[in-house]
């Protein structure tokens, strides 16, 4: 069962876990199909391969911190960008 969220429980509504459930899908459909064809690189090595350059990785960093810090809301909603633009 997908957990449902605060802004879901209170519309009744729960498109966020299913989201979450689709993204997972979609990556791992996508890694499948691509290692089977060799000729498509997968997400997971575009991912390493980002995270290996020297752009890539502290812009990795300061992003995977930003969203982990949205996801956890470590952040006050007044400084969280997404929540403040789309919540």
């Amino acid at each position: 069962m997908i957990p449902r969220t605060e802004q879901a429980t209170s519309t009744g509504r729960d498109f966020g876990g299913w989201a979450w459930l689709l993204l997972a899908i979609y990556i791992t459909i996508y890694d499948a199909l691509a290692m089977r064809s060799g000729k498509h690189s997968t997400m997971s090595a575009a991912f390493y391969t980002f995270s290996s350059s020297k752009l890539g990785r502290p812009s990795l960093i300061i992003f995977w911190f930003y969203l982990t810090s949205h996801l956890f809301r470590w952040i006050p909603k007044r400084y969280d960008l997404f929540r403040r633009w789309f919540g």
